[in-house]
């Protein structure tokens, strides 16, 4: 697990001890689009939510803990001996796990899910989760979307005692450049792009994915072209 002080965290304006053991884990999803999965964009990305918490008066970043959405990374927040704040209503007795980024147009990985329910049974054999845990959506307490489409299907996944998909989200092998053509270029490998770059993960490389592409690269620096080359590939695989 990332420390707080791994991903920068600003120090707490105040904490409320969290009475323990709590029933119910909610998830939740950042709800921007997160342009990069290294530590550092992950990061990047805790650090706003952190500062937006802060501007609407809040103790600390609402969550008690983040998972990253393809590398399953986790972060403490504000960990196992605070009272959350993301869940209103049902702080006192409750969890939080938000999913960074925004999971209805990024595809949460099997490392992802999994991280999320090794992380609620550590908090089981630590005696600060029970062990008939619900594990919900924010949205099951809560007209939202949050914690986003993908993430939504997958709680049954996350929950304590669940069987792991053998499915891995690892970077295929590169084998040719993708580019907007016609024929249209289709595949599993268009798909793994499409999951990282928030494009619908249908599988075929139009339009809507060159420009989601192309935003991707410039997030990171690289040449706008809205093809995938060996160096765009190497900068998705990270």
């Amino acid at each position: 697990m990332i420390s707080r002080s791994g991903w920068q965290a600003k120090a707490p304006r105040w904490t409320t001890r969290h009475r323990t053991p709590v029933n119910t884990v909610y998830i939740h999803h950042g709800g921007t689009h997160l342009s990069g999965h290294t530590q550092k964009d992950e990061a990047s990305a805790l650090q706003a939510y952190q500062r937006y918490h802060l501007r609407k008066g809040w103790a600390d970043i609402a969550y008690s803990f983040a998972v990253g959405p393809q590398s399953g990374r986790v972060y403490e927040l504000r960990g196992w001996n605070a009272r959350p704040g993301a869940t209103k209503g049902h702080n006192a007795d409750s969890y939080s796990i938000v999913i960074i980024g925004n999971t209805s147009t990024q595809r949460v990985s099997e490392e992802c899910v999994d991280s999320v329910r090794r992380l609620i049974e550590i908090g089981q054999r630590a005696g600060k989760i029970t062990q008939k845990v619900q594990v919900l959506g924010h949205r099951d307490v809560k007209s939202t979307a949050c914690p986003g489409d993908s993430a939504y299907s997958r709680l049954k996944d996350m929950a304590p005692g669940a069987t792991p998909k053998t499915t891995v989200s690892k970077a295929p092998t590169y084998r040719r450049m993708l580019r907007l053509r016609r024929p249209r270029m289709r595949g599993n490998v268009v798909k793994w792009v499409q999951s990282i770059v928030g494009a619908n993960p249908d599988g075929v490389y139009g339009p809507k994915t060159k420009a989601l592409v192309q935003k991707w690269q410039r997030s990171k620096g690289l040449v706008a072209d809205g093809i995938v080359g060996p160096k765009t590939y190497r900068f998705l695989s990270r």
